[in-house]
């Protein structure tokens, strides 16, 4: 029985609520901004080819408190897919992991968590066999990034290019730009193959229990 909803965490894209139940820890309910992500259905297939194999992975190694270490959500009685829509808007519903806190502090300590935690993100899904869709297409290709400033650039439409400290920020942009766009070159070529990479720009926020784990 649910007891209450109300907001959780201080996400800028979806919005996020904390379902709390009269039994267990409860759920986390969450609306999808689709139009940021398109796609919802490649974007919750995505999701579950990815926690499928890491719970996989997990319960293969023997590691204890699986459902501590890897997302699981909740599929409809009606289909089994992981979302609900009414054609308008479009809801998904996670369990909540218990005991956990958000640490949003920057600091060594806490980077070198969240740098080892993506480490073993990474590692656990080099051998993924489903072929992952793109769920903002061409959201982080800094060969288009690279045309679209120069476009910004040639209209000027808010007449910024006449501040010498702008100058001074576009020429430093220029002097990288072949090397910002040497892995999307290397990927054309056939030299770099894709990855599954978490490519927020945000510090993301990591998970604890209270033994700080």
């Amino acid at each position: 029985n649910v007891v209450e909803i109300k907001p959780m965490g201080n996400g800028l894209i979806n919005d996020t609520y904390r379902v709390v139940t009269d039994m267990g820890p409860g759920y986390v309910l969450q609306r999808i901004n689709n139009a940021i992500f398109k796609d919802v259905e490649l974007l919750q297939n995505n999701i579950e080819a990815v926690t499928g194999h890491i719970r996989g992975k997990l319960v293969a190694a023997g590691e204890q408190d699986v459902e501590r270490k890897v997302l699981e959500f909740i599929p409809l009685k009606d289909g089994g897919k992981t979302y609900w829509t009414d054609g308008v808007e479009y809801w998904r519903v996670s369990k909540l992991i218990k005991d956990s806190i958000t640490i949003e502090t920057v600091n060594p300590e806490y980077s070198y968590y969240a740098g080892k935690a993506f480490g073993e993100f990474q590692a656990m899904l080099a051998d993924i066999p489903q072929q992952l869709g793109e769920t903002i297409p061409d959201f982080h290709n800094m060969e288009l990034r690279a045309r679209q400033l120069k476009e910004a650039v040639a209209a000027d439409a808010a007449g910024r290019m006449a501040s010498e400290e702008v100058q001074s920020i576009l020429a430093e942009i220029n002097e990288s730009v072949e090397e910002m766009c040497k892995a999307e070159r290397l990927h054309r070529e056939g030299v770099l193959p894709k990855r599954i990479c978490h490519c927020d720009t945000k510090v993301s926020n990591m998970l604890f229990d209270k033994e700080g784990n």
